[in-house]
């Protein structure tokens, strides 16, 4: 008998390079690669659950979610309720119903180089064109206004942007923000924007694309801010509903809603106890980004990290081949994510992810300081 053949749209797409390198590192391997708050979720969340759970009646939500955590989702926003959210099973979801809802096959969408992994295969999946613009590594990952202006064309449908940024941890300054907004603006063009690591900023919470005027989509959830990340929940919002119309039709036919549990955990999580317990889980990250910026200062001072402002990430300049040096790294029993795999940008710098325990960051380290004596 013949194999059934794949459909088109996935023939060519693979696993991630990040999944891969997982795949291939030892079980017992420190894990500074994963995207994932390795902290426990707060007890106010889970014993909610148990609550929930007790009551017993489990069952589906509206299409958009559940009317109180939409409200508790425009409160976090100040914004007004209005047919303007859809919460969503996480915020890949969120992600791939806003494309799923406004590209058609051949419409250019623009994306940083570098950022997230999966902006590009989930694009490349509806047929539409990834177009890059360049965040400057050497001036740490600003924005090249020409480089961004010059992308820009009448098949330009959406523009794609994770802020703050995954890798780099690093935030669009104001002038930056209020600068993509305009070209936008003048185009026509959809910005959606991936908030997903905004609660988890250093001094200053950065600002949200919402407070801007234009045709935006603000993407969240509380999988890294509230460590959730197993329990899936996540939102698409905006100021304009009519925006998120098509999305909570493409969302219902994609899972049919969010699952009760995590939605009604969600409302505690945004409540002012749930916050109060989110930053405690910021202040925590902010120790552990101390903990390891002085452990390469004494051991590995001639390597350059950039400054993030927000997320639980360090972009490290290694200065060699970042791919050469993540598979030694692999080999060794330590999993960081090499930078190439953002962005051709990324290239010689490499993710390393702070969120988990000190003595595993310590361990890690160690592993990296014995690679660059043997080199």
């Amino acid at each position: 008998m013949k194999p059934i053949e794949y459909a088109d749209r996935i023939t060519s797409i693979e696993k991630s390079e990040l999944r891969q390198l997982f795949d291939k590192a030892p079980a017992d391997a420190i894990n500074l690669g994963l995207g994932e708050i390795q902290f426990p979720t707060p007890k106010i969340i889970t014993e909610r659950a148990i609550d929930i759970i007790k009551q017993g009646n489990i069952r589906y939500t509206p299409n958009a979610g559940l009317p109180e955590l939409q409200k508790s989702i425009t409160d976090y926003y100040n914004i007004q309720l209005n047919e303007n959210v859809c919460v969503t099973t996480g915020a890949e979801e969120a992600i791939f119903a806003s494309l799923f809802s406004f590209i058609n096959p051949g419409d250019e969408v623009l994306i940083a180089n570098p950022t997230y992994i999966a902006y590009k295969t989930i694009i490349k999946m509806l047929g539409g064109v990834t177009v890059e613009f360049d965040l400057d590594p050497l001036s740490n990952f600003k924005l090249d206004r020409n480089h961004f202006t010059n992308k820009i064309n009448s098949k330009t449908k959406v523009l794609l942007l994770n802020n703050p940024s995954n890798p780099t941890g690093t935030c669009f300054s104001k002038s930056e923000i209020d600068f993509i907004v305009s070209k936008c603006n003048e185009n026509n063009i959809l910005i959606i924007v991936d908030e997903i690591y905004r609660e988890l900023y250093i001094d200053n919470k950065p600002i949200t694309f919402l407070n801007k005027t234009g045709k935006i989509i603000v993407i969240s959830g509380l999988s890294k801010s509230h460590c959730m990340s197993g329990w899936r929940v996540g939102w698409v919002v905006s100021n304009d509903p009519e925006l998120i119309k098509p999305i909570i039709i493409s969302h219902q036919y994609i899972c049919t809603c969010a699952p009760y549990i995590s939605q009604e955990v969600a409302i505690k999580a945004l409540s002012s106890e749930g916050m109060k317990d989110q930053n405690k889980i910021r202040l925590e990250l902010k120790t552990n980004r101390e903990f390891v910026l002085k452990q390469f200062e004494q051991y590995l001072s001639h390597i350059s990290i950039l400054n993030n402002t927000s997320s639980p990430y360090l972009f490290i300049n290694v200065k060699v081949d970042d791919m050469v040096l993540v598979n030694e790294l692999i080999e060794n029993g330590l999993i960081v994510m090499p930078g190439r795999i953002f962005g051709s940008n990324g290239k010689h710098w490499i993710r390393l992810n702070y969120a988990v325990d000190k003595k595993k960051l310590a361990k890690g380290i160690r592993i990296i300081k014995k690679y660059y004596k043997v080199i």
